[in-house]
């Protein structure tokens, strides 16, 4: 397993390898992926409870960084 930080993790099991958000299987992509077409972050947390608003503030700040999820990707190689 590799952390990222104590939101985001990676296990080379679950979900392909693809960064998770901790203690679930939702993979950040997801997420980035909502937040580019314009999705609230609350519906988002209402689709998806099991993440909490801590792990989906630090994945916004995340993608503020970074600005790409490949960018990202490269982060836990």
């Amino acid at each position: 397993m590799k952390q990222f930080n104590s939101s985001i993790c990676v296990y080379p099991d679950i979900q392909d390898g693809e960064p998770v958000f901790s203690g679930t299987r939702i993979r950040v992509e997801v997420f980035f992926d909502y937040m580019r077409i314009g999705v609230s972050l609350n519906e988002f947390l209402r689709e998806f409870p099991s993440v909490t608003v801590d792990q989906a503030m630090d994945a916004m700040e995340l993608m503020q960084e970074r600005s790409s999820f490949d960018t990202l990707q490269r982060s836990f190689a």
